[in-house]
């Protein structure tokens, strides 16, 4: 009846008023009346737009090609002390004396001379592997009534590797932040030259600190690491810039920085934490502490090889999915993630850290 009416009856039904049989039958009448159909085709579009609202032709549902999730910046911990695999949760390595490679006896011989006898050390340092791992439940009925793209139980798992991944980064950067781990290599810069001022000399100090390394026989590369902060403030450093100005087009970038210095590579630590407890407002800031450190790491383990530091790790990171019936009405899933690790420090003097070089 709605696309049939008179505008009387037609503005009543837009009004939600009640429509008597009668005057329905009056506009049947009129409804061939030439006066009348401009006024009912106006009449009956307003119908139309207020029956078909959005609410009432369509439900909302989830979307199956997109969501929201935060991800962390790159994790550079692991790049620093690279993983050695291990049998066994224990073990040992030799380490040969530095001075005796640094100093040998007069080696002239005469006609039957006896040749001067060389001394050699030798030691042997230990590790020892410690457990991490986390678990995380997904609810079987959650699980089957979730809506695409959710799956909960792949996300579980990927959680509990983020997770871990995050706590090494932690680990790591707590061990190369701290300038007690560098065996003396290790400067802190005055106030007043700081990399943030400007009568500071960002590259003597760098060079310094390059000059300092030892190294050792075995393949490996010079890497450096530092804080987005620092970084920032080594891109818009007057000395900085100027060595750069004939030949890059922008900011600074870190491979530029890099071969300057002879060295391989340059690490920037972006990475964030929540500093605050649980149940509390979050508090962001960066895990990697506002120093500068180059080390030297093993490109592939070997013998006879000096660099800063392993990450000595029993077998593999070890994941299991487990269903437990007992909870929940449909039973549930536990998830599970674990690792056996131990960052080792095992030449310090490889590397060299300068603290304070900003604020």
């Amino acid at each position: 009846m709605s696309f049939y009416t008179n505008l009387d009856v037609a503005q009543k039904r837009a009004a939600g008023e009640a429509v008597n049989i009668n005057s329905v039958a009056k506009a049947l009448t009129g409804i061939r009346d030439p006066q009348n159909k401009a006024e009912v085709e106006k009449a009956n579009a307003a119908i139309r737009a207020k029956a078909l609202t959005p609410g009432i032709s369509h439900s909302d549902s989830t979307i199956a090609n997109m969501s929201v999730q935060y991800g962390n910046s790159e994790y550079i911990g692991i790049r620093l002390m690279p993983v050695i695999p291990q049998q066994h949760k224990s073990g040992s390595f030799f380490t040969y004396d530095k001075r005796a490679q640094l100093a040998y006896p007069d080696d002239a011989l005469g006609v039957r001379g006896s040749p001067n006898e060389i001394t050699r050390t030798r030691g042997t340092g230990s590790f020892t592997t410690l457990g991490y791992g986390y678990k995380d439940f997904v609810d079987n009925g959650e699980l089957q009534n979730a809506d695409a793209p959710l799956d909960d139980l792949a996300d579980a798992t990927s959680g509990l590797l983020e997770a871990l991944a995050f706590r090494e980064e932690m680990r790591i950067a707590a061990i190369l932040t701290t300038a007690a781990n560098y065996s003396g290599n290790t400067t802190a810069l005055g106030a007043a030259v700081r990399w943030d001022d400007a009568g500071s000399t960002p590259v003597a100090d760098i060079a310094a600190a390059r000059n300092a390394l030892w190294t050792g026989r075995g393949p490996g590369k010079v890497v450096a690491f530092t804080s987005l902060a620092v970084w920032t403030a080594m891109q818009s450093n007057a000395q900085m810039q100027d060595m750069f100005k004939y030949t890059k087009d922008g900011l600074l970038q870190p491979q530029q920085w890099a071969n300057y210095f002879g060295i391989d590579e340059l690490l920037i630590g972006a990475a964030r934490k929540d500093t605050a407890n649980e149940g509390q407002t979050a508090s962001y800031s960066r895990i990697w502490g506002d120093v500068f450190g180059l080390v030297r790491v093993a490109t592939t383990p070997s013998v006879r090889n000096a660099s800063f530091g392993y990450t000595f790790r029993f077998g593999g990171i070890d994941t299991a999915q487990v269903f437990d019936p007992m909870i929940g009405t449909k039973g549930g899933y536990w998830a599970k993630a674990s690792v056996d690790e131990v960052h080792k420090i095992v030449a310090p003097d490889t590397s060299f850290l300068l603290t304070t070089v900003i604020g």
